[in-house]
């Protein structure tokens, strides 16, 4: 696999996840049952899994497609409404690579550079961008 070309991201508002539908004890099983999930989800459909720095899972969320007022929302830029859900990735800065969906998740984690130094926290986001194609990135915490 190619390495990943990474960058910053400074992320200003969260990003709310509801709890996922299934029950995982660990990031890789949580990791294979979110591609699953997604293979069946609407278009724009998103999934999020929160590792710590020695990779246990600290949570596992979905999100549905935004609709309309979300999407104006975010192309204009404007704060979203507050949200109830369990889950955020919260602002803050972030190193972000985006990669192809793999076969496992460690494949994934492979690709972050110096992983011992232990980030507090790492996202993987899958985003299902087409009926055919679930995209995967990565959210370091700096």
């Amino acid at each position: 696999m190619q390495t990943a070309k990474s960058m910053i991201l400074h992320l200003q508002q969260a990003v709310p996840y509801t709890q996922a539908p299934f029950d995982a004890s660990d990031g890789e099983s949580a990791y294979q049952q979110i591609v699953s999930f997604l293979d069946s989800a609407e278009v724009g459909s998103e999934g999020c899994l929160a590792l710590s720095s020695t990779l246990s899972l600290l949570f596992a969320g979905i999100q549905n497609p935004p609709g309309e007022e979300m999407r104006s929302l975010v192309e204009q830029g404007l704060a979203m409404p507050p949200h109830q859900d369990p889950y955020q990735i919260d602002p803050g800065t972030y190193t972000f690579l985006q990669l192809a969906v793999s076969e496992n998740l460690q494949t994934m984690i492979d690709q972050i550079p110096m992983l011992f130094d232990g980030p507090n926290r790492i996202y993987v986001r899958l985003i299902k961008e087409n009926p055919l194609a679930i995209v995967a990135q990565l959210w370091i915490a700096s």
